[in-house]
């Protein structure tokens, strides 16, 4: 009887590691399937920590927000969650609007959820009022020794990335761009 309890137990733990993995994959997978594909803009980052092992650590313009620059809420602590309203501009997504929860917005607009990760921006040597945000895509891994066109793309070339965002505003990379042709993509195999 005590074999028969543990076989159970033994088959129970890993039906739900393996019921865990697969939710992960497939929350992903739903968001970059169904999530509206935007076109963000990257910014350089110091080379020194760019590239790191199998994969290149990625920063947007929408990371940092200048308070003056976008309406809403004002008043966000470090590790708080924050909603940012996006909208087209003439070639990427622009940060229109930040807020403490999901905002009611229309088609024209789509809302990215991070995390503040710290208050105050360092811009051109000087320090504004405004927030650093993550969102959860600052991290793209590409395969072993290809990093290099990202990581220190020649001059005249432009890194951009597709990111896909759902109705929840979960985000996942689902390209990167080099001077606006596919160079990776974002496959389930």
């Amino acid at each position: 009887m005590m074999k028969k309890y543990r076989t159970f137990l033994l088959i129970l733990v890993v039906v739900l590691q393996t019921a865990a993995l697969v939710g992960m994959v497939a929350i992903k997978q739903r968001t970059l399937i169904n999530g509206k594909p935007i076109l963000l803009e990257t910014e350089p980052i110091d080379p020194r920590s760019l590239f790191r092992g199998d994969y290149v650590r990625l920063n947007y313009t929408i990371s940092s927000l200048d308070y003056a620059a976008v309406e809403g809420d004002n008043d966000f602590e470090q590790h708080e969650e924050i909603y940012v309203m996006l909208r087209e501009g003439e070639k990427f997504w622009e940060a229109v609007s930040i807020h403490h929860a999901m905002p009611a917005h229309g088609p024209e607009s789509v809302i990215i959820r991070g995390g503040v990760d710290y208050i105050g921006i360092w811009t051109g040597g000087e320090s504004r009022d405004g927030i650093s945000v993550r969102y959860g895509i600052e991290n793209y891994f590409v395969p072993e020794g290809e990093g290099m066109a990202l990581e220190r793309p020649a001059e005249g070339e432009e890194v951009t990335i597709l990111v896909a965002v759902d109705e929840a505003g979960d985000s996942a990379i689902k390209a990167v761009l080099l001077n606006d042709e596919v160079r990776y993509e974002e496959k389930l195999f």
